[in-house]
């Protein structure tokens, strides 16, 4: 290596390792990091609220989390644990809550109301500035300590916008810490048509069994997500393969009586993984809820996105709830939010790939 390409390389290595250590610090990630994120999303939302008057229509002056593909609102736990978290401050504030989720389905497909009814008629909704007030929080740490900041930045800001219509476009982790699992059952409730394939995969499951998830993030090369973290090579490819392989035979070795349910992002370990004999794997379409679907059709749709909430509900009545994590993959928050519907364990298995 010359020595122009050695110093290149250490120069790009000590920006990777400033990058890591500002995002742990809990001050830069929520007074920098966090505050770049929601200026950008902000940035993105502006050209479709309008200046002027909302004709004789006088706005429902309700808080509303909105989903509606003007920008992008993560996968569904991202989505999920923003709607909930705004749902509980909202009750605590004794303002009315209300979702626009029609991006890239109408949630309706999926979700029903349970004992609160959310729903709200696109027509209702207003996006003229004075009558309606969006509010941006994006974060991209869960700890308690930044969770108590977005908590009361949103407090504040729901406070001071009482008159308004106020649009939260957030995926805010406090609901983690109060009581996510009430809120969501208060929230939502599976359709009639998404019921039965959770009874059908039920019955086949039994009461016993056990969950692994593992996100890749297109690293294998067959998945798009909105993330880019490039494909490996494909030696270090099948490595990585392996090394998930064997997290789930010490899955199995602990629970050896029980059927091993298994969801990624890559159908290439699927496949893999479903040449165990203990395994489990849910039939559908892998796809993420910021890539929008080429159907149009009610079925269309329905079918395109039915593994999101299946995988979802199923990895919830497991008994225990794994996450696979470690080198080349990204720590999915998909797991650990289905394992707060019904307060299930959750495990998280490094796979002890070491850093060259």
């Amino acid at each position: 290596m010359s020595e122009k390409n050695f110093w290149k390389r250490a120069q790009r290595r000590a920006a990777i390792e400033l990058d890591r250590l500002r995002k742990g610090n809990r001050y830069y990630n929520w007074y920098v990091f966090t505050q770049q994120l929601s200026d950008n999303l902000k940035k993105t939302l502006q050209p479709h609220y309008t200046k002027g008057g909302n004709g004789e229509r006088t706005p429902v002056p309700a808080v509303v989390a909105v989903h509606n593909g003007w920008t992008e609102s993560g996968g569904w736990a991202d989505r999920l644990r923003g709607m909930v978290s705004t749902y509980l401050l909202c009750k605590e504030l004794h303002r009315t809550f209300k979702i626009l989720f029609t991006h890239p389905f109408p949630i309706e497909l999926f979700l029903q109301p349970n004992t609160y009814d959310w729903r709200m008629d696109e027509a209702d909704a207003t996006f003229s500035i004075p009558s309606s007030c969006p509010i941006c929080l994006e974060v991209g740490s869960e700890s308690r300590w930044q969770a108590k900041k977005q908590r009361e930045w949103m407090k504040r800001h729901l406070e001071t916008s009482r008159d308004k219509q106020t649009h939260v476009y957030t995926n805010a982790t406090f609901a983690y810490y109060e009581d996510f699992q009430q809120g969501f059952h208060e929230l939502f409730k599976p359709s009639a048509r998404l019921q039965n394939a959770i009874d059908r995969e039920l019955a086949i499951l039994g009461n016993t069994y056990v969950s692994a998830s593992a996100r890749f993030v297109g690293a294998l090369g067959d998945f798009e997500d909105t993330v880019d973290v490039g494909i490996l090579p494909e030696d270090k490819r099948e490595l990585l393969i392996n090394a998930c392989m064997e997290q789930l035979e010490r899955i199995h070795q602990t629970h050896p009586q029980a059927t091993l349910l298994v969801n990624s992002d890559s159908t290439t370990f699927l496949q893999r993984a479903q040449r165990l004999p203990y395994t489990y794997i849910l039939p559908g379409t892998i796809i993420h809820l910021d890539t929008k679907s080429p159907k149009s059709t009610v079925d269309g749709l329905y079918g395109t996105y039915e593994k999101t909430f299946l995988d979802f509900y199923m990895i919830a009545h497991a008994t225990s709830i794994y996450r696979l994590q470690g080198r080349w993959m990204r720590a999915s928050g998909f797991p650990y939010a289905a394992s707060r519907v019904y307060g299930h364990p959750f495990h998280t298995l490094e796979n002890h790939l070491k850093q060259h």
